[in-house]
């Protein structure tokens, strides 16, 4: 079969690519069983200067509301308190003395409109309908090709800015149940030269930043 017609194969009948196995390191995946946090990143929004939590606090609700989301179902009420508790012990040195902060939490989770991931998904939907680039044609793996699709509309949404991707929203999109294999499809691309590393991933703080330039 061509590659060029075999590209709007159902992805989740594709296994992943067995080539890569060295380990990636990804350092924003949160083991839930552990920390009772529901999966939710809480790191990222920690506060890095003083003046900041409206803006971080209204992140971290959206990223809460996308994994809810995409779970289909809402976080227990002890799991937003524990990641509150959490990101205000990390926050702490920037956070107003006295001003109970919980409140306000809770009230944005209430007002979040556009969840996290959202843009996720409508990229993903939209790379599903195009033609993947010339270069990954090459690559039999479908699951692959449609990634890199997917990161040429996450780049075009993204404009000049570098594109986040977040291994483990990425493998729920392609019905993987782990992150490492996007990890390996990221380093493929990056191979590839259709991806280029733009900041390196931070530890507990952020993920990685790309350029797509296939």
């Amino acid at each position: 079969m061509n590659l060029a017609d075999s590209w709007i194969d159902d992805v989740q009948s594709v296994a992943p690519i067995e080539a890569f196995h060295d380990e990636v390191e990804e350092i924003n995946e949160v083991d839930e069983s552990e920390d009772g946090c529901g999966g939710v990143v809480w790191q990222q929004y920690v506060l890095k200067k003083p003046g900041t939590s409206n803006k971080q606090l209204h992140e971290l609700a959206r990223d809460i509301r996308g994994e809810e989301t995409s779970r289909g179902e809402k976080l227990a009420v002890t799991q937003y308190k524990a990641i509150f508790l959490r990101w205000k012990a990390s926050s702490r040195p920037f956070l107003r003395l006295g001003h109970d902060y919980f409140p306000e939490f809770l009230a944005k989770l209430d007002c979040v409109t556009v969840p996290k991931g959202e843009t996720l998904r409508t990229a993903f939907e939209r790379a599903k309908l195009r033609k993947p680039p010339s270069k990954v044609l090459l690559v039999e793996n479908v699951g692959l090709r449609l990634f890199a699709s997917l990161c040429r509309e996450l780049q075009e949404m993204a404009g000049d800015q570098p594109i986040m991707l977040h291994q483990e929203s990425v493998a729920k999109l392609f019905g993987h149940s782990h992150w490492r294999t996007i990890g390996n499809w990221i380093k493929a691309l990056i191979t590839l030269e259709i991806l280029k590393l733009a900041e390196p991933a931070i530890t507990k703080v952020k993920a990685a930043r790309y350029f797509y330039i296939g």
